[in-house]
């Protein structure tokens, strides 16, 4: 008897729950609590419980109205406690009864021994379900009580129908604040572990980027520096020198592309972009590295369709193409022909740079994003890095296809306007 009322009571207070998790807890860049979002689900719970009551005797309301109140003065601040105060005693006169004076004693009661177990939470951290259970257990069995005492005093005796009914009451609001509490710190637990983890990855992200950086500068510094020591003792020939400077002049200008990357990947600052046309722009990137495909005995092949125009930024779009397109002359070691098509599909323009060069594996493909990971012998992988991180900020994608010693096709899809 009223259990399918306790019942839709309990799913009323579940589906608040689950409603703070869905429109803040999983939302990106939220903090752990919001106040004002508990107490407004918070009240709506109690008000809902109060409104759909199982009524068994005259005045008295029973539903589940305690189990949100004790979450919304466990995980709410001040203001939470002010606002389900306000609601609560407000609904609470606007129904009446004889059970309004017992209701406002538990409701003392219940905020009492709430804020008592939140301030002592330290000390019982490992059972907490069980002492919130315990709390809504005592607090149910102290409004049983009046209304044992009220049916004692009208009818002279207690029906073992009514007796049977708190049983249940008693049971419903304990299990359901059980798992009430569950939920809540199954949430709490995955929340926080999901800041862990990003913490850990950006840690992991910054130390493994640093490290490769410093391994890509040590490298060409140590030979500058070898040869420096070489010079300051005298022991180069004079037939030798001039092979060795330009060796340490290479390594420099090494160092000052990697260097040259890596600030252009950490550059963070907007850009104004326009409406471009993608054909014109492709034409003057195959005009720019005609002479390093032709110092690489590589002849380049086009298929453009009619103007298509995108919206980004010049400087950016052409770096990632020549980028891309460069990767592609050099994979090219033994010469051969790289393919530039461009052409509509849907909304999307794809720009398809295919070479004919040493291929990638799977496992390879996987990696090419990351930072200095590189198949040329002397790449820094910036340059695929930033080419991504372009393509990504223009809502766009790159698509790889690559088979190890047959070639590979760099697929550059974009949104057309």
């Amino acid at each position: 008897m009223g259990v399918p009322t306790l019942l839709l009571n309990a799913f009323i207070i579940i589906l608040c729950i689950l409603c703070y998790q869905v429109f803040w807890l999983d939302r990106e860049g939220k903090t752990l609590k919001n106040d004002l979002l508990i107490s407004i689900l918070a009240s709506i719970a109690i008000v809902l419980c109060m409104t759909f009551p199982f009524h068994y005797q005259s005045g008295y309301i029973y539903d589940l109205r305690l189990i949100p109140i004790i979450i919304a003065l466990l995980y709410g601040g001040l203001r939470s406690f002010v606002i389900i105060t306000i609601i609560y005693i407000s609904y609470r006169f606007y129904l009446g009864g004889n059970g309004l004076i017992p209701s406002l004693i538990v409701y003392s009661m219940t905020v009492s021994i709430t804020i008592l177990f939140k301030y002592l939470k330290p000390y019982f951290k490992k059972g907490k379900m069980l002492f919130c259970a315990l709390i809504i257990f005592m607090c149910t069995c102290a409004y049983a009580t009046f209304a044992l005492v009220n049916q004692l005093n009208i009818n002279g005796s207690i029906s073992p129908t009514f007796i049977h009914f708190i049983i249940n009451y008693i049971v419903t609001i304990t299990l359901t604040g059980l798992i009430s509490i569950y939920l809540i710190e199954g949430m709490i637990e995955k929340y926080i572990m999901k800041e862990k983890i990003q913490r850990e990855e950006k840690f992991y992200a910054i130390s493994e980027l640093a490290a490769a950086f410093a391994h890509e500068i040590r490298n060409p510094l140590t030979a500058v520096y070898g040869f420096m020591q070489l010079f300051q003792r005298n022991e180069i020939p004079e037939i030798n020198k001039d092979e060795y400077i330009q060796v340490m002049l290479s390594e420099l200008e090494r160092t000052q592309l990697i260097i040259d990357d890596y600030l252009s990947l950490a550059k963070t600052q907007d850009v104004l972009q326009d409406k471009l046309d993608i054909n014109l722009i492709v034409n003057q990137i195959i005009n720019i590295i005609s002479p390093l495909a032709t110092l690489h005995n590589i002849e380049v092949k086009s298929s453009i369709n009619n103007s298509l125009f995108i919206h980004a930024n010049s400087n950016k779009i052409k770096q990632c193409l020549i980028n891309i397109i460069k990767n592609g002359i050099e994979a090219m070691t033994q010469g051969g022909t790289l393919q530039i098509n461009l052409r509509n599909l849907e909304n999307n323009i794809i720009i398809e740079i295919i070479d004919s060069g040493i291929g990638m594996t799977a496992e390879e493909i996987k990696r090419i994003a990351l930072p200095f990971y590189s198949l040329k012998e002397k790449g820094t992988g910036l340059g695929t890095m930033i080419a991504y991180g372009i393509i990504k900020e223009l809502n766009g994608e790159i698509q790889i296809k690559s088979k190890k010693g047959k070639g590979t096709c760099f697929s550059i899809i974009l949104p057309s306007i």
